[in-house]
């Protein structure tokens, strides 16, 4: 773990070198760790006495979207108009650019993590991307423990029908792996969104150096 955070610092200190914020993405499929992770880069670089604000996507999700479609997802209404409804309009891109735009005007680093983050609509506001890759047999088993924590009243097929099916959609369309510059393999069960720290295991570490 402390490699990856190193590497992390050593891009954070290039960007600042022209004095201006630096902005991390973190991005992955549900339950990917996503959350675990952007606390922890946020805990290094304030232990580093470096100011930063984490950002979570699903605070920009639109409610309007998201009620309907877990509505008719359960109703046995749900059709692909609604998924693509579901994958197009589930954020609210112009809040997610003015939060960042508000955080650089306070801080030295933001951090913004969720799914689809790298859409065009976004991808221009990282100064470093990251993925976490992870199986989605070991994502699915993470929402089963999530459900049971959160007492989530959600059907669990909304793991495959309804986030997996977007993802494989945004896979396709914006290559999140493969335009991003870290990509974090994840091959262990231990790292569970909610544990206090990333428990990170074997860890394969692509970076692309742009400059």
């Amino acid at each position: 773990m402390e490699n990856i955070l190193a590497c992390i610092k050593v891009k954070y200190e290039k960007h600042r070198s022209i004095n201006q914020p630096f902005v991390v993405g973190i991005n992955g499929i549900d339950c990917s760790g996503k959350t675990t992770f952007a606390k922890s880069v946020s805990r290094y670089f304030t232990h580093q006495k470096i100011d930063n604000e984490r950002l979570d996507i699903d605070n920009f999700n639109n409610p309007t979207i998201e009620s309907e479609t877990y509505k008719a997802f359960v109703s046995g209404s749900w059709d692909e108009e609604d998924l693509n409804r579901y994958y197009e309009l589930i954020i609210n891109y112009s809040d997610v650019i003015r939060a960042v735009s508000e955080s650089k005007k306070k801080y030295s680093m933001v951090i913004l993590e969720g799914i689809f983050i790298y859409k065009p609509q976004l991808v221009d506001l990282f100064d470093l991307k990251i993925y976490l890759d992870i199986d989605i047999s070991l994502g699915r088993k993470r929402f089963t423990k999530r459900r049971s924590l959160k007492r989530d009243k959600r059907p669990f097929n909304i793991y495959d029908e309804i986030w997996m099916l977007s993802h494989i959609r945004y896979e396709s369309e914006v290559h999140p792996k493969r335009i991003s510059d870290l990509v974090i393999d994840i091959d262990n069960d231990e790292n569970d969104e909610g544990e206090e720290y990333i428990r990170i295991i074997k860890e394969k570490i692509i970076m692309r150096d742009k400059n």
